[in-house]
């Protein structure tokens, strides 16, 4: 989650975050070779390094890298401790990554944060640590006619849509891979939809994100999983021709031009 968002030690993550880490597993896992057994992994914009954690979960030979401008030390102290058998290092810059190729960058809900998300992404991809091979998997919130309060209230400064994530990918020299594009959560396409309705008639009063996530084990479990099979079934479709919408949109990829990488 945004940091913006962060909660108090103890308290159960969102399922939505749950789903999404099993969502993002499962798309990058056809392009990791079972051979690389030290897969060095930077995750930017990584918030509580809830993802991180799971990753490191599914892939327990992999190297984490998290990084995030909202660290300070006070943060890195707590998420150090909370996440003390995982290894992860912590950084606040990405001048501090280091020459070391990474493997795999992921900015899962990361680029409607930044104004200029092209030339972001284009000095990312032009650092040393970056790889002929190194794959970029990109999550973002999905079309910008869905932009509401919530959004405002997070600082997005867009919704994309598959079309106009493609091109902020292709400005910064990257290529999309085979299957490397699509949406998930369809069911949270519908009801962020109605919600967008709503308040072009009632401006809400307050705005709450996922930290205020209070449910207990049973209804976070059935929640998660619902949307897990939300989104195996719309993949599915997918496969065959059938496109659903969904509330987030995502691109893997990778350098286009490998010039000195």
């Amino acid at each position: 989650m945004d940091i913006k968002e962060q909660k108090v030690a103890g308290k159960r993550n969102h399922p939505w975050e749950y789903a999404r880490g099993r969502v993002v597993n499962s798309l990058v896992k056809p392009y990791l070779s079972d051979n690389d057994t030290q897969k060095l992994v930077l995750d930017v914009g990584c918030g509580d390094v809830f993802f991180l954690s799971r990753f490191h979960d599914e892939f327990p030979n992999s190297q984490l890298i998290a990084i995030d401008t909202a660290f300070d030390n006070e943060i890195i102290d707590f998420l150090k401790n909370k996440y003390s058998h995982y290894p992860i290092d912590y950084v606040k810059n990405i001048d501090e990554v280091g020459d070391k190729k990474v493997s795999v960058v992921f900015l899962l809900d990361v680029l409607e944060h930044i104004e200029n998300a092209s030339v972001f992404l284009k000095t990312l991809v032009e650092k040393s640590f970056i790889g002929k091979d190194t794959l970029f998997v990109i999550s973002v919130p999905a079309y910008q006619a869905l932009f509401v309060e919530h959004d405002r209230w997070l600082g997005h400064y867009r919704r994309y849509s598959r079309k106009t994530l493609a091109e902020t990918v292709r400005v910064a020299g990257l290529q999309q891979l085979s299957g490397g594009r699509g949406h998930f959560f369809f069911s949270l396409f519908l009801i962020r939809a109605l919600q967008k309705v709503m308040e072009f008639f009632i401006k809400p009063k307050t705005v709450t994100g996922i930290g205020s996530w209070n449910g207990g084990k049973i209804v976070s479990s059935l929640y998660e999983n619902a949307l897990v099979l939300d989104f195996r079934l719309c993949h599915l479709l997918n496969k065959i021709g059938i496109h659903l919408p969904g509330l987030s949109t995502y691109s893997i990829s990778k350098p286009i031009n490998p010039k000195k990488l």
